[in-house]
């Protein structure tokens, strides 16, 4: 499970996962039921259809708008919603009904969702932040502040380097740059070929 911790306590237990991979499942009422009962719960849902949005234009947009505007809108059995803001940016994210229906019976008021992509590590630096969770890759490119957050669907390591190689291309940013890898041993070795790769 990703390590999520519950934003208005220090217990560790205030944390749970969403997988994508599982079919947007990967908890159980057990494990729901094992977290501490005060202070908000943040999960983490790892999906590559989500966006990040200003928090200023969030009471003219809807999270499905947000999702559409960009090609991803929900499909007949996901429910969009608005991710615990960060700063002046959330992140619209699809995720399946049935999920998020026993999220908020269980918890209620104290559930927060939020996704990798609005993690403010490595932020003031001139660096790409690669984090992998299952076939999710995130994508942040910093320069000062972050340039851009993206999440992709990754088959294979060979796909990743595409990605990377693309991000970096596009944004004329040089290849010298320290790349952050979370998650996955196999893609950093891999990476290491062409970049700058720091294991996280």
């Amino acid at each position: 499970m990703r390590q999520v911790t519950g934003r208005s306590s220090n217990n560790s237990d205030n944390k749970a996962s969403i997988r994508l991979a599982s079919g947007g499942r990967f908890f159980s009422a057990t494990t729901l039921g094992s977290i501490a009962q005060s202070g908000d719960v943040v999960v983490c849902i790892d999906t590559p259809r989500v966006t990040l949005v200003p928090t200023t234009i969030t009471s003219q947009l809807s999270a499905e708008q947000a999702l559409a505007i960009t090609g991803q809108a929900p499909q007949s059995d996901e429910v969009a919603i608005f991710s615990a803001p960060v700063g002046d940016v959330c992140a619209a994210i699809a995720i399946s009904k049935s999920c998020y229906t026993a999220l908020s019976e269980q918890l209620g008021s104290r559930l927060r969702v939020t996704t990798p992509l609005l993690s403010t590590t490595h932020n003031g630096e001139h660096c790409l932040v690669v984090e992998l969770a299952e076939k999710v890759c995130y994508l942040r490119l910093y320069n000062s502040t972050l340039q851009i957050a993206e999440a992709l669907e990754v088959e294979s390591v060979d796909e990743l380097i595409f990605y990377v190689a693309n991000i970096l291309d596009a944004t004329s940013t040089p290849t010298t740059i320290p790349i952050y890898i979370i998650g996955s041993q196999q893609s950093a070795k891999a990476l290491k070929k062409y970049y700058n790769v720091i294991c996280e």
